[in-house]
């Protein structure tokens, strides 16, 4: 029988445990809930997936503590097999929660959150929704959903569900806390940012050397980008940045590492007279982005603002911040205006760009790339409040004893 201070977890999350963000944003937090005592077991819902790679994807879930459930991802036709996979996650749900004996289900965003409303009610399980963004209004913001379309009102009618029944939910900003429960708040609202392994981070710092040699970069310093372009994030005005530099500091060169398509950086930056020597494109693994994070001299991030981009937490902020780097952000982003509002911590852009804001922030990341001593203010700042062990966890964590007793 658990101690009083333990929880008993159902975590649903409707992505593949293959995606790195699963990785890097719930098995990490899951390993960590589950080494301070909590019984935690996870649903994820997988496209396509070897019956050798279920054993071992099992296998590693058990190692670090979580017993792993698998449900099939369907696709398409894109309403009817979401609601379908939401109605099947309910039923296995239900089945481990009362096979497990387990006290709550805890929701990544409202697909899941739909599954969670059914094992609530039929096993008397206490919620926990993970709110993570405002899934209708980016959608909608997107142009791909309208507030009076089916899809966008069932979002709503979900969210708005789950937020009722919740004995506690977890959003990612101040910003959006504010803006779904009012300044007063709401006792039941966590504020969890999406958070790095600093440790981790701080372990790569010491191959810096060896990854600049293999990357041939010389002296030259090194501008950075962690992550997907297209969508939300402004390809087109990050090229115009790197060109930029390379105008202020000739011999810059850029670094990018995406698990995406790179075209669409590439032909960004050959519009803006980027030569493809100054450029390299890497698909790293997990493991290997503390390395290139530490051969860095300095980061970029241009995420476009809209509303629903209130409720956003990037994790790059917190692994560029945790190598030390000045980073180049786009104001209006959640939380980001206010983490990086100080002058050591980088250069928040206004939106639209222009080319003369460009080269202001460009001119004070070069200076706070020659500066070393600012790397520890930023490091320091990552720590405080974007770490996974020093703020991720032990916030869960809190929120677990919390239900359990």
């Amino acid at each position: 029988m658990r101690a009083r201070s333990r929880l008993g977890a159902l975590y649903i999350c409707y992505l593949s445990i293959e995606d790195p963000l699963v990785h890097t944003q719930v098995v990490a937090y899951l390993a960590g809930l589950a080494r301070l005592g909590h019984d935690i077991h996870l649903i994820t819902y997988e496209p396509r997936m070897t019956v050798a790679r279920r054993r071992s994807a099992r296998t590693e879930m058990a190692a670090v503590g979580v017993g792993w459930h698998r449900l099939t991802y369907h696709k398409r036709p894109s309403l009817p097999a979401t609601v379908f996979d939401a109605l099947v996650g309910a039923a296995l749900g239900t089945w481990i929660v009362r096979r497990h004996r387990l006290d709550a289900v805890h929701c990544r965003s409202h697909v899941p959150a739909a599954s969670g409303l059914l094992v609530s009610r039929l096993t008397g399980a206490r919620l926990i929704f993970d709110i993570r963004g405002l899934m209708a209004e980016e959608y909608e913001d997107a142009g791909i959903w309208k507030s009076t379309s089916l899809p966008f009102r069932m979002t709503k009618w979900i969210e708005g569900a789950a937020i009722r029944r919740a004995s506690g939910i977890v959003v990612l900003t101040c910003r959006v806390r504010a803006m779904l429960f009012g300044e007063a708040g709401d006792p039941r609202v966590h504020v969890i940012p999406c958070c790095a392994d600093l440790e981790r981070i701080a372990a790569g710092m010491a191959q810096r050397d060896e990854v600049r040699a293999g990357l041939g970069v010389g002296e030259d310093l090194v501008l950075i980008y962690v992550g997907k372009f297209t969508g939300w994030y402004m390809q087109g005005e990050m090229a115009e940045l790197f060109a930029v530099a390379r105008e202020r500091r000739p011999g810059l060169r850029l670094l990018v590492l995406t698990q995406g398509d790179p075209q669409p950086i590439i032909t960004e930056l050959a519009r803006h007279g980027v030569p493809p020597e100054a450029v390299t494109i890497r698909r790293a693994l997990p493991d290997e982005v503390p390395g290139y994070l530490a051969a860095a001299d300095l980061a970029m991030a241009l995420i476009r603002p809209s509303p629903s981009k209130a409720s956003s937490s990037p994790t790059k902020i917190g692994e560029y911040l945790g190598a030390g780097l000045p980073v180049i952000a786009t104001a209006g982003v959640g939380d980001c205006d206010r983490l990086l509002a100080d002058e050591v911590t980088g250069f928040l852009l206004q939106v639209p760009v222009t080319r003369d804001a460009l080269v202001a922030a460009v001119d004070h990341a070069l200076v706070l790339a020659d500066d070393h001593d600012g790397a520890a203010a930023r490091q320091q700042l990552a720590e405080r409040e974007l770490s996974l062990s020093g703020r991720g966890i032990p916030a869960y964590d809190a929120l677990y004893r919390a239900l359990a007793g």
